[in-house]
């Protein structure tokens, strides 16, 4: 006799759960309406979680952090489709209630999105909580910004971004980018990858383009993966390496799926390299705070500090000192950093500058809305693609 499965509907306020929780996978394929809605709502409570939790705890009764992990991601769901969706009362609170568990968390689920649906937020919050970031980092931007730019980024950064790609070969249908002719921004339910595509944002595409001009027929790239630098250095002879084998698997998939044949991938620590002087040219993209992609990486704020980034500074001062090993005489030193932070770009090429003087600062050929100084520092707001810095050096023949 034949049988068939039992139908399993999607329910997304219940994925999205599973997803905040650590229990499920954040790269799902969006087939559906209700799939996007469910990554739409990782999203949006991943990035408004200050305000959220603001909001939440003036209709609890005990502190945020004594609750556990599961309710406090469902009041977080809950009070996203209230405060920044517009998801109708009834079915944001009744179908959220769904997913407290037993009967007590329901009754609780219930009483605090309730209140908050007809009560709403506080008036006048503090510009930190109202754009949800880390208090200090808004401190550190408004001190160096300004606080109508630092308002500006912050407003930026919360937007959902530009999905688009550099074409290798004939552009997709889509609207053409700010800088690049190759680039094209895609509309939204449109399949990605479309085909010769690399999907990455602008200034990105636009580092990358830089560092394949430089002269030099053999480069070594560091930090490779997931692949967006490499896929823009047809024609010349190329290491790629990276530290995590997980990344250089992405960076496999899309070799195949691109048809690279000049690239060849390496897993390694830059910081200990199995070679030395022997490449034309080298990159550092070096591991960073993320401040500059924010919009991209949401949840890249929440693990931002000032001793975390003390210690990527690190990293990437010893990244620099090793790459620069093995840059041929003659030949150029790239680094790149998707941070806004002057002790990860400025301050740092300043530093390598001082204790490697034989190495001098080249000027990158780049529109004036994207260089300072003969580097590339894109402020978000004004130039209209992600933060990245980008610094070059001629090594002395």
């Amino acid at each position: 006799m034949r049988t068939s499965l039992p139908f399993v509907s999607f329910d997304p306020r219940r994925k999205a759960l599973e997803v905040l929780l650590g229990l499920g996978e954040t790269s799902f394929e969006l087939s559906s309406r209700d799939e996007a809605f469910a990554l739409r709502l990782v999203r949006e409570t991943t990035v408004w979680r200050a305000r959220l939790d603001h909001s939440l705890a003036l209709f609890l009764k005990r502190p945020m952090h004594k609750l556990d992990a599961r309710m406090l991601a469902v009041l977080r769901l809950g009070a996203v489709q209230l405060l920044v969706l517009g998801t109708p009362v009834h079915a944001a609170v009744s179908e959220t209630v769904k997913l407290a568990g037993n009967q007590g968390a329901r009754g609780l689920v219930n009483a605090v999105l309730r209140r908050l649906s007809s009560e709403g937020e506080e008036p006048d919050l503090p510009l930190h909580i109202r754009w949800s970031h880390p208090e200090e980092l808004v401190r550190k931007w408004v001190h160096r910004f300004g606080l109508e730019r630092t308002a500006d980024l912050l407003r930026w950064n919360n937007e959902p971004p530009v999905l688009g790609g550099f074409a290798f070969g004939e552009p997709p249908p889509g609207e053409p980018g700010l800088y690049l002719a190759g680039y094209r921004r895609f509309d939204r339910g449109v399949p990605l990858p479309p085909p010769g595509v690399f999907v990455q944002d602008e200034a990105a595409a636009i580092v990358a383009g830089v560092f394949r001009n430089l002269p030099g027929q053999s480069a070594l790239e560091i930090g490779a993966a997931p692949g967006g630098k490499t896929a823009h250095q047809q024609g010349t002879v190329l290491v790629s390496l990276d530290l995590s084998l997980k990344r250089m698997g992405k960076w496999l998939e899309n070799r195949r799926r691109l048809g690279w044949t000049h690239a060849l991938p390496v897993v390694a620590d830059a910081r200990e390299l199995p070679f030395r002087r022997g490449f034309e040219k080298v990159f550092v993209d070096a591991p960073c705070s993320n401040t500059g992609v924010l919009r991209r990486r949401p949840g890249a704020r929440w693990r931002w500090s000032p001793a975390t980034t003390e210690a990527l500074r690190k990293t990437q001062e010893t990244l620099l000192h090793c790459a620069s090993e093995c840059v041929l005489p003659g030949g150029t030193l790239f680094y790149s950093t998707c941070s806004l932070e002057p002790e990860e770009n400025e301050l740092q090429a300043m530093n390598f500058e001082a204790g490697h003087p034989g190495f001098k600062r080249l000027s990158l050929p780049l529109p004036e809305t994207l260089l300072r100084d003969g580097s590339m520092c894109s402020f978000p707001p004004e130039s209209g693609v992600d933060g990245l810095y980008a610094v070059s050096w001629k090594r002395s023949p």
